[in-house]
Order: C-alpha cells, then structure tokens, then sequence
C-alpha cells in the first residue's frame, strides 16, 4: 500500500483524535514493514509477530504525542528497534526466548559452507558500500537501509529525483562490479540490493 506523506499526515491527525479507521489505515501501510525490521533483529517468527503487535498497540496508546511533521515510520522502527533489543536483553534470563531466536537464526536448509560463503559476501557488500562517496553512499542507504523511496530521499535531501536515480545506479553499477571483482558474482544474486 503506497501513500503520499500528506495523506499520511492526515491519517496521523486523525488518529491522534481516536480514529479507529485512521489506525487502521496506517496499521496496514506500515504493519509488513514492522514485521519484517523485527525479524531481521530477533530472527524469530513467532517473537516478531509478537512485537509488532506491541509496536502498534503503543502507537494506539501515544497516539495523542504524535506530530504529523515527523516520519511515522522511523517512529515505528524506533520502538521496534527498541522492543526487539528489550526482547534480546530479556533472553539471558528467559531461556524459552533463548530457544526461539536459536531455532530461527540459521536457515535449516543452509549447510555451513552456504552460510559462510553468504556472510563473506555480506562483508563485500558493506565493504563496496563503505568504498561509495559519502553523498552516493548517503542515498544509497536512504533508499535500500532506511525505506525512503527516491522521492522522499530527494525531498529530503533537496535535491532532484533525477539526482537521487543517477547517484543509485552509480552506486548499484560500482557495488555489482566490486563484488564481481571480488569473487562474489555468483552469490549477488541471493543477496538484496
């Protein structure tokens, strides 16, 4: 579900005056990409359904403090952030949290020398990410790190969406023929831009 920041603002407004359709609303625009933010920190299914729940129940309670000016989404992945590492902290303790991060956090079906030669590509990618100019490495990890689309990176960085495409196919361009060079071409393809 895509939507212009205006309408979001609006929703926003909306919710902070109880509106249960409002929350609804911004519950489905943002509820795939809290699940997902949470499973890439806790790597358990089951845990990150459970904290995304808690993400928009406190979203519900605080309503009232929200400014529409602001990100709801860097919002939401404030206090997803926040709950996921609050769940990480309480594993020492709680053993049954212990097991279920440990159940998911390695593929099954990936042998070792699968998940070490994932890992060392992972390393090549920040390494070429890393090796960007600061402005195309700004944009590239606005738009594939943070969520931004290529409009919202340009509105926010002012500068044209024709800016922010040339600057990530240049990026894109360089990271691809760093990991070709590096001997990382065949597992590209399994990786996220």
């Amino acid at each position: 579900m895509q939507m212009l920041r205006g309408q979001e603002q609006d929703l926003v407004l909306e919710l902070r005056e109880g509106s249960r359709s409002a929350f609804l609303s911004l519950y489905n625009l943002h509820v795939k990409k809290i699940y997902a933010y949470s499973l890439n920190i806790i790597k358990s299914p089951n845990l990150a359904q459970d904290i995304t729940q808690d993400v928009f129940i406190k979203l519900w309670e605080t309503a009232a403090q929200l400014k529409p000016e602001h990100s709801l989404q860097a919002y939401l992945f404030t206090i997803t952030r926040n709950l996921s590492l609050n769940v990480l902290r309480g594993a020492a303790n709680e053993h049954w949290i212990t097991d279920e991060i440990a159940a998911y956090a390695i593929d099954k079906s990936e042998d070792g020398m699968a998940y070490t030669e994932r890992r060392q590509t992972a390393a090549l990618m920040r390494a070429a990410i890393l090796q960007l100019p600061p402005q195309r490495r700004k944009i590239y990890e606005m738009c594939h790190q943070d969520g931004y689309s290529y409009k919202q990176a340009a509105e926010k960085l002012g500068i044209t969406d024709g800016t922010i495409n040339s600057q990530m196919v240049k990026a894109l361009r360089f990271i691809k023929g760093y990991l070709i060079r590096n001997g990382a071409l065949f597992f590209m393809f399994f990786i996220k831009f």
